[in-house]
């Protein structure tokens, strides 16, 4: 994973003058702060975010998100269970600026509904492009709706939480726990 990380910036880096990696902590309405690592081109109109260690929290869910502004949709990827969550993108592409920053306490949060159905490569490629396709092309994929909300309520005993660029994604832990690769 770390060599495909490091390809996909190089690559990135290498086509693209635009291309930034800067470092983001976010901090959440109730205090929790979780840092990320954003790779943002502006030319390529794509955003990858690298969640740092969120095993703090109950029920946290470490990712790493594609979002890919050209096809609307955004993906996040759990690499220790194998699967992709792919909905449209929860938030616009942002400035640059917001990316540099380095802190934020912007933090939208919604509802992730999840489709029980795994998409195939193809279906993944048609709907969100060959960026997100090859992104998500060995796992197993599946379409998510989301649903923002004002003041998400938490439970940890029934949800998992995964977090992106200025957003926090709360999914039902029934419905993802019976998700597979």
């Amino acid at each position: 994973m770390t060599l495909t990380l490091f390809a996909f910036a190089a690559l990135a880096a290498a086509t693209s003058a635009t291309t930034e990696v800067n470092h983001l902590a976010q901090t959440d309405g109730s205090g929790r702060v979780v840092h990320m690592d954003v790779i943002h081109d502006e030319d390529a109109k794509t955003v990858m975010a690298i969640i740092g260690d969120v095993s703090q929290y109950a029920n946290g869910i470490q990712t790493v998100n594609l979002h890919d502004y050209n096809t609307g949709y955004g993906v996040l990827k759990n690499i220790n269970k194998k699967i992709c969550l792919l909905a449209l993108a929860l938030v616009p592409m942002q400035p640059t600026w917001k990316y540099r920053v380095g802190t934020t306490n912007e933090v939208h949060q919604h509802y992730m509904h999840i489709n029980q159905t795994e998409m195939t490569n193809e279906e993944v490629l048609t709907l969100a492009g060959p960026n997100i396709a090859t992104f998500c092309h060995d796992y197993g994929t599946y379409y998510a709706v989301a649903t923002p909300v004002a003041r998400a309520k938490r439970d940890a005993s029934v949800t998992q939480e995964m977090w992106c660029i200025f957003s926090r994604c709360i999914a039902i832990q029934l419905e993802y726990g019976q998700l597979s690769p």
